[in-house]
């Protein structure tokens, strides 16, 4: 049959054992299937019926068929949309296909990944909230096509979920219009990959401008490597995630009865802060008044960027904050708030399952992953009253493995591979040292032995919160909230001295990058030699020799002027002459053209042209949306100051836990939680625990290893009868320490690793 679609016509016809191998080159495929379960999301369908298409033609490929097919096309790349859960109806249908190694040589292409690593580009987000990364989503904006979902058959039913009435039908039989639909599908996936691999080729040959940019030719490897926007890595961590998610997470539903009063202590506790700071969720314009002290802390912490929606509100979702961590003790008061009030309102019902199914986003901005979905497992309160509910399934143990000083080592790799230097940071780590006792000896120039745990718990928070780009305010919160140590101003000071005593190469990784905001003010208002002639009559600029053929471009200089313009009532250069009129004249003119994306509380300083230091910062915060690339090559734009360095250590850092996860998934072992650098895995209560721990110590350090070459890394684990972090250590028999958890949690608990 022929099928019409953006008014081309392409011809399907039912491919069968005999037709043979029909595409040489990539081909889409997408497969209708019987109804998902609602109730249970995480179970796979059934496959119904196939079709593939290679830009000039279409197979449909029926349910008995779909083995032999791909079996034709061993080595032929396949485009999928979704592709974790079309290879999961694929697998259950035909488990000798073993069609997971196709992705391991990098055979397979997900355009919906490759959609939300374009929009972390260009646009600065992923596109996962719901409905942004779907096909007729892609469809309607790279093909400016409609894909209508309401189609009905001849009997009134929606065709999309109907495939099942055809369910071993071969495809002669089938009504046409659930042909016809098939069919659009799969060119669509094909005509939307095309358009993004050309776009994302031309996004990345303009990344040379961003922050951790090598060369051309690293970067170029990185593509070869990785797939455009790391998508090979992409692809294989959103399989596994979906892997865990189908696994789930067994409940203790009589601890569970325990649950309830810790987390009404946790959402009573945090109310009482909030309250403090005039802040009473759940009151009658209690919104306004957390708009109001949002910007009150915007204001106080121009370094930060305060996320906003479109129409200029600060967003205040618990993402939203948890991007804010760290900041604010009311920050994290209302983080806390909101977890705890959201696990008991929402998740506690739930949690009463004897399984809970947890969902996973495998690309944030930074690279790293999230949960939501029935509970989130990457964000549960760490007291082990919370977290001792979650057990293995019957005849299991837990064995939990994380890494050791990640981002500290994958810091150190950025030092090596994106700023050529030599690092301090790795050589500590590479000699087996500890960061923690090695910066506080600095500090305290002693030896690393006579240093106590209070003073290793200090340097702790510098050396977790200094890279980040956290100021000295910054830092004496951030110790508070996260580590619980108060720190006076002096020793903040004496603490980022000896880090950078300790670590030289972090002055210039903090340093780097610190003075493109001028240019980013002159980008973002269109500061250019030419226009400030036109405007002002003053030909400085233009005379300049330097900006000779680059009169039409944004001038930093122009930027550094324009920050101090919006500041002072009467800005000076630095000859101490004061700008002239026309010049202060041009600026707010050029600040007027933008007016619209100023927040709003702030447009009226733009239309009354009144400087003044909160106005520059909200500027600031305004423009500072530069790039930042990772040292894999994933490019991310719109990225604040401290976004780009957190970025470049935190999106490392999560590309090889996301390949260490598919080398443990391949290895046949059961994960059931992934936290970022922590994995938490279900093996037979009666094996060989040792034998487990140190397999998944191994797998673990060969996934980071792939992307951290130079700098050593190490994984501690655990075995435990329940998620929890309460152990006590025990020699082992080669020397180590191993982990186990204390016998009186589970009193049928198997022997002690040691």
């Amino acid at each position: 049959m022929d099928i019409t679609f953006d008014t081309k016509i392409y011809p399907f016809v039912p491919w069968g054992p005999a037709t043979g191998q029909v595409f040489t080159s990539a081909f889409s495929f997408d497969c209708e299937t019987t109804l998902i379960d609602e109730q249970h999301p995480w179970l796979t369908p059934a496959y119904v019926l196939g079709a593939a298409f290679d830009g000039q033609r279409g197979f449909f490929v029926p349910r008995s068929y779909a083995q032999a097919f791909f079996e034709a096309h061993p080595d032929v790349p396949v485009v999928l949309h979704n592709a974790p859960f079309d290879l999961a109806v694929i697998d259950l249908l035909a488990p000798s296909l073993r069609v997971y190694e196709r992705v391991e040589r990098d055979l397979v292409w997900d355009t919906r990944l490759l959609h939300r690593g374009y929009t972390l580009a260009v646009a600065g987000h992923t596109a996962s909230s719901k409905g942004e990364s779907t096909l007729d989503r892609c469809t309607e904006l790279y093909l400016n096509v409609a894909l209508p979902k309401d189609v009905k058959d001849s009997e009134g039913r929606d065709v999309r979920l109907s495939y099942d009435l055809w369910l071993n039908s071969p495809p002669q039989t089938i009504e046409p219009v659930y042909l016809d639909y098939l069919a659009k599908d799969v060119i669509a996936t094909y005509r939307v990959w095309e358009v993004l691999n050309g776009l994302l080729l031309e996004a990345l040959a303009f990344a040379d401008d961003a922050f951790g940019f090598v060369s051309n030719d690293q970067l170029a490897g990185q593509i070869d490597r990785w797939g455009l926007q790391t998508h090979h890595i992409q692809i294989k961590a959103a399989i596994v995630l979906e892997k865990i998610a189908a696994n789930g997470m067994q409940i203790d539903r009589a601890r569970l009865a325990e649950l309830l009063p810790v987390l009404e202590e946790i959402v009573e506790t945090n109310r009482l802060v909030l309250r403090q700071h005039g802040y009473e969720p759940g009151l009658a314009g209690c919104d306004k008044a957390l708009q109001e002290i949002f910007q009150r802390l915007e204001s106080q912490h121009p370094e930060r960027r305060f996320p906003r929606t479109d129409t200029g509100r600060y967003k205040t979702s618990r993402e939203a904050v948890a991007e804010l961590a760290g900041t604010e003790p009311f920050l994290d008061a209302l983080l806390k708030f909101k977890e705890a009030d959201k696990l008991r309102g929402s998740f506690l019902n739930k949690m009463s399952r004897p399984v809970v199914h947890a969902s996973f986003d495998v690309l944030k901005t930074t690279g790293r992953t999230s949960s939501f979905g029935e509970i989130n497992l990457q964000n549960l309160p760490r007291d082990d009253r919370v977290r001792s509910c979650f057990v293995p399934s019957p005849g299991h143990v837990f064995i939990s493995a994380d890494y050791k000083t990640l981002e500290m080592a994958t810091l150190a790799q950025v030092m090596v591979t994106q700023f050529g230097t030599e690092s301090q940071m790795a050589a500590l780590i590479n000699e087996g040292r500890d960061l923690h006792r090695a910066m506080a000896a600095q500090m305290g120039n002693k030896p690393e032995t006579e240093v106590t745990s209070a003073e290793r718990q200090k340097a702790k928070a510098i050396n977790f919160g200094k890279p980040g780009g956290l100021g000295d305010d910054g830092l004496r919160r951030y110790a508070k909230v996260s580590y619980g140590v108060d720190l006076a101003p002096h020793e903040v000071t004496a603490l980022t001295n000896a880090w950078f005593a300790t670590f030289p190469e972090m002055r210039e990784f903090l340093s780097h990058d610190a003075d493109n905001l001028a240019l980013d003010m002159a980008y973002f208002f269109e500061l250019t030699p030419t226009t400030y002639f036109e405007h002002t009559g003053i030909d400085s600029f233009l005379r300049d020799p330097y900006n000779a053929g680059c009169e039409n471009r944004p001038n930093g200089i122009l930027g550094g002027m324009c920050l101090k313009a919006i500041k002072e009532p009467q800005p000076c250069m630095r000859s101490g002459e004061p700008y002239p009129a026309e010049t202060i004249d041009y600026f707010w003119t050029r600040l007027a053209t933008r007016i619209d994306e100023v927040p709003t509380k702030y447009q009226r300083a733009v239309q009354r042209r009144e400087p003044s230091p909160k106005f520059q910062r909200v500027i600031m915060n305004l423009v500072d949306q530069g790039k930042v690339l990772t040292a894999t090559g994933r490019l991310r734009f719109g990225a604040s100051y401290c976004a780009r360095h957190n970025t470049l250590f935190q999106g490392l850092a999560s590309d090889g836990a996301k390949l260490a996860l598919w080398k443990l998934w391949r290895a046949g072992y059961r994960l059931v939680n992934f936290l970022h650098d922590e994995v938490i895995i279900e093996v037979p209560a009666d094996s060989d625990l040792r034998q487990h721990a140190e397999t998944i110590r191994r797998l673990m350090i060969e996934g980071m290893r792939e992307v951290v070459p130079d700098v050593q890394i190490d994984v501690d684990y655990a075995a435990a009868a329940r998620w929890y972090k309460s152990a006590k250590e025990v020699s082992g028999a080669e020397g180590r320490l191993l982990l186990w958890e204390p016998a009186e949690v589970n009193e049928n608990a198997p022997a002690p690793l040691a």
